[in-house]
C-alpha cells in the first residue's frame, strides 16, 4: 500500500525518504526493540482494570471486571503515558550506558541484551502486581531464549516454560496469556519436528506479536499503539532502504 502511494523516485518519495534516512540509525534500532516491554506495559494496565491488583490506583476508582470484551475509557490514558514515559526514560539510559549489556539491541548482542532486560522488568513486576505476571515472565524468557540460541537445548527450555505458563494461566483464570502460550506452543513444536531456521524465526517474530493480539484484544488503545509502530517501521525501511519490513524481526540488521 505504501509503495502504491509513494512510488519510487517519485517527488513525494524523494521528500519522504530524506526525513527517514535523517533519523539516527542506533536510535530506531532502539526504538524496534520496544515491542515486548511495550506489551509488559499494557499488560499491567490491563491486570489493573481487571484484577483490582495494584492499591495505589484505588483513589481513581476504577471499576475491576475480569469479564469486559475490550475497552476504551479515560483511564486507558494511564497505559499511554506509562508507554511513553518508559520509552523516553530507557531511550535515554541507553544512550548513556550504551555498553551496559541488557541495554544493547539483539543486532549488536545477541546474548546480553534489551530482552534480557524485558524479561528482567517482568520478573520485578511480578513482586509488584502478583502472580498473575508469571506468565508474562515466562513468555518473555522463551522470547529471550529463542534469539539468544537456536539449539535444541533452548527450544526444549521454551517449549516447557510455554506449557507451564499455559497451565499457570489457566490456574489463575488469566485468558490472555493462556491463549498466547496455546497458540505459540505448535510454533516451537514445529522448529523441533521439522529442524529449520525458518520455524525458529516464525516463532520469534510471532511470540511478541500473538501476545499483542490478545492484549490488544482487551486494551483496543494498545491495538492503536502498535499498528502506528508496524506502519512507522514500514514506512522507515522502505524509504530508508527501499527494502520490506521484516516485522518484529529483532536481530535482523
Amino acid at each position: 500500500m505504501i509503495r502504491r502511494l509513494f512510488p519510487e523516485d517519485s517527488n513525494q518519495f524523494n521528500f519522504l525518504q530524506n526525513i527517514f534516512k535523517s533519523f539516527d540509525k542506533e536510535f530506531i534500532d532502539r526504538l524496534e526493540m520496544f515491542f515486548p516491554m511495550w506489551c509488559v506495559l499494557s499488560f499491567k494496565h490491563y491486570l489493573i482494570k481487571s484484577y483490582d491488583i495494584y492499591v495505589i490506583f484505588n483513589p481513581v476508582n476504577i471499576e475491576n471486571n475480569e469479564k469486559y470484551v475490550f475497552s476504551m475509557s479515560s483511564y486507558d490514558w494511564f497505559g499511554v503515558i506509562s508507554i511513553i514515559l518508559h520509552t523516553l526514560f530507557l531511550l535515554y539510559l541507553m544512550k548513556k550506558f550504551d555498553s551496559f549489556g541488557p541495554f544493547r539491541t539483539v543486532k549488536t548482542d545477541f546474548q546480553t541484551n534489551f530482552l534480557l532486560f524485558v524479561s528482567l522488568f517482568s520478573l520485578i513486576n511480578i513482586f509488584i502486581h502478583g502472580k498473575l505476571m508469571t506468565g508474562l515472565f515466562l513468555l518473555n524468557v522463551v522470547l529471550y531464549l529463542i534469539y539468544r540460541s537456536n539449539s535444541y537445548f533452548s527450544i526444549y527450555l521454551g517449549l516447557f516454560l510455554s506449557s507451564l505458563t499455559l497451565f499457570l494461566s489457566l490456574r489463575f483464570n488469566e485468558p490472555v496469556l493462556a491463549t498466547s502460550a496455546a497458540i505459540f506452543l505448535p510454533f516451537l513444536v514445529s522448529s523441533l519436528l521439522f529442524k529449520s531456521r525458518n520455524q525458529i524465526i516464525y516463532a520469534q517474530k510471532y511470540l511478541p506479536l500473538i501476545i499483542f493480539i490478545f492484549i490488544s484484544s482487551k486494551e483496543l488503545w494498545f491495538g492503536f499503539i502498535g499498528l502506528s509502530y508496524f506502519l512507522f517501521f514500514n514506512m522507515y525501511y522502505y524509504f530508508s532502504s527501499k527494502r520490506k519490513y521484516d516485522f518484529l524481526r529483532f536481530d535482523q540488521a
